[in-house]
């Protein structure tokens, strides 16, 4: 035995992940599952001489196939392409833990059973060996922050494979459900291949829970005769259980796992939970929560931008003046040197100035989420935004697309609904970045400096605006899970090292995947900004100026006649602050470009350029983002084509209602 593939399989917030990275270090992969959204987090360890690939499932409930991360679960645990299942359980919330424990033993899976957080909770270690007694299973405490426990858990891995525990526990349901399940576990006998692969009673079970996959399987198997027995079998259970003998079952999971941790906490918590109760109304209540919130976000925004900014300035100055000046002292042929400072160095600096900012975000949101407040903060804004069709935990990445998309895009991943967590992504491109203010105070000041903040205001609504409104079509649009709840786990001090190291698996991966896209990008609009070869960078006769040339007549509806601005949007692909440096450029004197402008544009046309800078596609950055969260170009590639739709239509129209 050389190699074995182990799965963790837990609820959301239990510390898979974390268990997942103390035990393979910083050596796992993220990735999506194939066609979904869903995250997918891999890592390697060896142990005794075994090399140990463990994959963690997405955090789940149940194995009810309600939602994409419920199906994508539960299809791998049926699929059976693993050695050991491990099922993690908190520490502090043992009850509903036990539900998904309950669950994978009727599926005929026999897991190690982690009970995680030991460290928070006294009298968890003498629980442990009773519950290993009463399941039948191996039961281990362990705690993802001090790492106490990982090497017996990694010796009962080993275990496992080898000796392939059976447990002996079974839930027993009420008699008229029994005989139901018996009943169809007869029928149940000469099932086709895929089906023979699963327990029967599992099987029986999960039809009397109304499964719809479950029953579209065994209706293919037997046919129609077999669904008018359930059907039937169904009524009769109805009848007999004044009930729907689903939320029977369901009672009686939740009754059992009650059963099973009666008595650990009645001690060692209960003081601890009437003072968290006590903070839970001050957070989660609109009168008290929201400026909470507000105060909370102004700091993360705060330090954000003060770090990263400082951090981030310092990059930009090293690959924008520090590099290009040991260039030219190499004497490189001009082609070779503006390849070089223009294409390559350019675009590793637009990667690398993003790294400090999207460091320190993620480092402050891995530290709130370990507090437990992310979702208080879901819970309090969730009733105003499903208005919208969207949840409490698209608020923190709406509110972070002010300052940058890039990590407002990265931050969705703390939603749980796949199609809650597309629906934001999507909306974010129209929230109006730092990035873009630096356009909108050129023109602002050139044109309407009485009106400046009046109008930079009203930009900023006109976005938010149109992220609403998207947002209620994408919701109409795209089928998807719904998320009914919002779990609100135990507040804790937060462990560094942890924080740490996911903040620096984050950066990893932006870095890896979003930075060769915009690597790419930069030096493709380089090329047509240089060729053909011995024309100014960006100038009338390159190709990037031949092209602006020609879509002129596109924006000539909205006032603007000359191809330098649309040559300006068009590098703004790379960053929306690099529209104002290509204008300076292209206009030869960027310290008076105010009054250059003037002779270009109308206050009419000043505001449509606005207005469309605002509303068409996002920097590079942001589309590398989404393309690398959603697994493909599919849905930047529809972003696209419906933000330059949009924002070409509105800035037009308003442009026409002005003149």
């Amino acid at each position: 035995m050389n190699k074995l593939k182990v799965v963790l399989v837990g609820n959301p917030n239990v510390g898979k992940t974390a268990l997942l990275n103390a035990l393979t270090g910083r050596k796992e992969k993220t990735g999506n599952w194939p066609g979904v959204t869903v995250q997918k987090r891999t890592g390697m360890f060896n142990f005794r001489g075994v090399d140990i690939e463990v994959i963690d499932l997405p955090g789940v409930y149940t194995l009810s196939c309600e939602s994409i991360e419920e199906k994508v679960a539960r299809d791998f645990l049926i699929s059976g392409d693993y050695d050991v299942v491990v099922n993690i359980v908190d520490g502090e919330s043992l009850e509903k833990s036990f539900y998904l424990t309950l669950e994978l033993l009727e599926m005929g899976i026999n897991p190690i059973v982690a009970v995680n957080k030991i460290d928070a909770v006294q009298n968890l270690k003498s629980y442990v060996k009773n519950l290993s007694k009463i399941l039948g299973l191996k039961v281990v405490p362990v705690s993802a922050i001090t790492r106490e426990g990982l090497e017996e858990l990694s010796e009962n891995i080993l275990k496992q494979a080898l000796e392939k525990e059976v447990s002996y526990f079974q839930i027993r349901y009420p008699e008229e459900i029994e005989n139901a399940i018996s009943l169809l576990e007869l029928k149940l006998q000469s099932s086709k291949p895929f089906l023979k692969e699963l327990p029967k009673r599992w099987i029986a079970v999960k039809l009397l829970e109304n499964d719809k996959e479950i029953e579209n399987l065994t209706v293919k198997s037997f046919g129609e005769e077999f669904k008018e027995l359930l059907e039937k079998i169904l009524s009769d259970l109805k009848n007999k259980l004044k009930s729907e003998p689903g939320e029977v079952i369901i009672k009686t999971r939740f009754e059992t796992a009650k059963q099973l941790t009666k008595g650990v906490f009645e001690e060692s918590l209960s003081s601890v939970s009437r003072i968290e109760d006590c903070v839970d109304k001050f957070l989660t209540h609109p009168l008290t929560g929201i400026p909470a919130f507000a105060l909370i976000m102004f700091f993360v925004f705060k330090l954000t931008f003060l770090v990263g900014d400082w951090l981030g300035g310092l990059v930009d100055d090293f690959f924008s003046r520090v590099l290009p000046d040991i260039v030219k002292h190499l004497h490189l042929p001009g082609f070779v040197e503006s390849l070089v400072n223009d294409g390559i160095l350019a675009g590793i600096g637009a990667v690398l100035t993003f790294l400090p900012l999207l460091a320190t975000l993620y480092f402050l949101m891995a530290f709130l989420e370990d507090t437990g407040y992310m979702a208080r903060a879901s819970a309090l804004w969730d009733n105003f935004v499903r208005i919208f069709g969207l949840n409490g935990a698209s608020v923190i990445p709406l509110i972070l697309g002010f300052g940058c998309n890039v990590p407002a895009v990265f931050s969705t991943r703390t939603i749980k609904s796949e199609k809650k967590r597309l629906i934001t992504m999507m909306i974010i491109p129209w929230i109006s970045c730092s990035a873009r203010l630096p356009v909108y105070v050129l023109f602002t000041s050139a044109f309407f400096k009485e009106h400046q903040t009046a109008i930079v205001i009203s930009l900023y609504f006109l976005g938010i605006f149109f992220a609403l409104l998207f947002s209620l079509v994408l919701s109409k649009v795209f089928p998807g899970d719904e998320e009914f709840f919002i779990e609100l786990p135990r507040y804790r001090l937060p462990s560094l090292r942890l924080v740490l190291n996911q903040t620096y698996i984050e950066v990893r991966e932006f870095f890896v995947k979003a930075g060769t896209v915009i690597l790419a990008v930069s030096v493709v609009i380089w090329i047509l900004a240089s060729l053909p070869p011995g024309v100014s960078y960006a100038s009338e006769s390159s190709v990037l100026g031949s092209i602006g040339k020609k879509l002129v007549a596109i924006f000539s509806p909205m006032g603007i006649e000359d191809w330098k601005p649309v040559v300006a949007l068009i590098t703004g692909a790379i960053a929306k602050e690099v529209v104002v440096g290509t204008l300076g450029t292209l206009y030869g004197n960027e310290e008076s470009l105010a009054q250059e402008l003037k002779s270009t544009f109308t206050p009419e046309s000043a505001i449509a350029f606005m207005i469309f800078t605002l509303l068409y596609i996002p920097c590079i950055a942001t589309i590398a983002s989404i393309k690398q969260e959603t697994g493909g170009w599919k849905y930047p590639l529809i972003l696209i084509g419906v933000e330059l739709v949009v924002a070409w239509l509105v800035a037009v129209g308003i442009y026409n209602l002005l003149v």
